[in-house]
């Protein structure tokens, strides 16, 4: 399965709206509940954990961070769910912290080690719609994100506008950027940026919004590594180098690539820095990205058709014939092979326009070609910025690798773990729900922007997390158990049940 014929009517605009969207106070830093973080006698390695990274140690999920439920929610009957989740208690960092504090809640204020965005949350929000699409209760560049980007006013956005936190990963930052970025680039709308930067706003955009209301606490013209760095940690978690891939892919190569030597000398000096702080780092390498939901790859559009297009009374033959006419078209208008991929936004728009074919009995070359269906910037990217991103994947995985060596941090194996999850088809060890987790879109492992975990995707990072710091740094944290990790699912609105 894949993302296209799990959107419907609706999909692509807010997918769309999503992709191209859009005075600090001192305070004392969170020690985190249970006495400051010692985790019921695990020691002083476990007083101060500090997360750095991108989106994913910031625990964002459907393309927002959010700190706290929205109940009742408000689109209503209009909607699924019953309530929006809060994302940002769901993050293994979150779950890690936890643990690590005898189970206290990540989300209490003020001992919480998060920067909490208060409702409706800083982002897209993106939520499913009864009629089987998606929408969001945030407008681009309205709400938060209207005063994210000012100093003076950022920390409005926030729960907890007082007090530093210990995870001071800010979601959409590529690697140098954790270490150099000290003010956002430019408003929401990028008003102000060279022409040629305009295309790439909707890439470069959430880090913008999200600087400040994570590190405005620091002070003004602090970088994320100084801010964590300030925290002398005593444990340090580390996950960048993300963004470095999903920026070449989704810009479809217009985002220039980090270099091996760059990505390997910039992993180092954020280990180093953190060391000399006092910390012990554990530092993830990178899953495939290209393996995320949010994409779909036009050479497995012949088995997508046969098995969506089913329920339609479509026979197998039919299907592919369908998937090949949709091929040759995506070849002839915009260059793109087997090995090129289309993002969730245009999958959506490819979905709509076979579905209206199929119901209104038109050709599909005619809805394909329709306002609606034609694919944009952001929609897709061809077959050798793919091979490129795949090898940059490779690149830096090697350069974290050989960075975690050289300075002794301890290496997550991330990539081993979803890797396993998909040649094994899924995640199975969750009797009481079969049907997660499973990488394709609409499967449990990823939330509804395809490209952030799920409750039950970050509980099982976070395990790997701790399996690798209790067997790196004799932590002794304990792990989510089976039955913690069942209740996580049985209550995760982005696993089906």
């Amino acid at each position: 399965m894949s993302g296209i014929f799990l959107l419907r009517a609706g999909a692509a605009a807010a997918l769309a709206a999503s992709l191209a969207a859009c005075g600090g106070s001192s305070s004392t830093p969170s020690t985190g509940g249970g006495g400051g973080g010692g985790g019921g006698g695990n020691g002083p390695l476990l007083s101060r954990i500090v997360g750095v990274g991108d989106s994913l140690t910031a625990g964002e999920q459907s393309d927002a961070l959010l700190g706290a439920d929205i109940s009742p929610n408000p689109l209503g009957s209009e909607s699924p769910f019953p309530y929006v989740p809060n994302t940002q208690g769901h993050g293994y960092y979150a779950l890690l912290w936890s643990q690590a504090n005898g189970g206290a809640n990540p989300l209490t204020v003020p001992d919480s080690p998060l920067p909490l965005m208060a409702p409706p949350g800083l982002g897209s929000i993106l939520l499913p719609t009864t009629s089987g699409g998606l929408t969001s209760i945030v407008a681009p560049c309205q709400g938060p994100a209207a005063v994210a980007t000012t100093f003076s006013t950022a920390l409005s956005t926030r729960i907890n506008p007082t007090v530093k936190p210990l995870d001071v990963a800010v979601p959409g930052q590529t690697l140098r950027e954790a270490i150099v970025m000290k003010a956002p680039v430019a408003p929401c709308n990028g008003a102000g940026l060279p022409p040629q930067e305009l295309l790439l706003n909707g890439i470069v955009q959430p880090e913008d919004v999200n600087l400040w209301p994570v590190l405005a606490n620091f002070g003004q013209g602090v970088t994320q590594l100084q801010a964590a760095v300030s925290l002398k940690p005593t444990l340090a978690v580390v996950w960048l180098g993300s963004n470095d891939l999903l920026k070449y892919a989704d810009s479809n190569g217009a985002f220039p690539p980090t270099t091996q030597s760059q990505f390997q000398s910039d992993t180092i000096n954020v280990i180093t820095s953190l060391q000399r702080a006092g910390a012990k780092v554990a530092i993830s390498n990178l899953v495939d990205v290209l393996d995320a939901a949010l994409y779909t790859k036009v050479g497995n559009l012949p088995a997508i058709f046969t098995e969506a297009l089913a329920p339609y009374g479509v026979s197998q033959a039919e299907a592919q014939v369908l998937a090949a006419q949709t091929q040759a078209y995506l070849l002839s208008t915009y260059g793109l092979g087997n090995n090129a991929y289309l993002l969730l936004s245009g999958s959506a728009k490819i979905e709509g326009a076979v579905i209206y074919a199929l119901e209104n009995g038109i050709p599909l070359q005619q809805a394909l070609a329709a306002q609606s269906a034609q694919l944009i910037a952001g929609d897709y990217f061809s077959d050798a910025v793919a091979a490129q991103t795949q090898l940059n994947n490779n690149a830096y995985n090697q350069a974290i690798a050989n960075a975690a060596k050289q300075t002794g941090a301890a290496l997550v194996d991330t990539h081993a773990l979803v890797a396993s999850i998909v040649a094994n088809g899924g995640y199975y060890p969750l009797p009481s729900n079969p049907k997660c987790c499973f990488l394709y879109y609409g499967g449990g492992f990823f939330s509804l922007d395809g490209i952030h975990p799920s409750d039950t995707g970050y509980a099982l990072l976070a395990n790997n997390w701790i399996a690798k710091i209790n067997s790196a740094y004799a932590a002794n944290i304990a792990p989510l158990s089976a039955s913690q990790i069942a209740a996580i699912n049985a209550a995760d609105l982005y696993s089906p049940h």
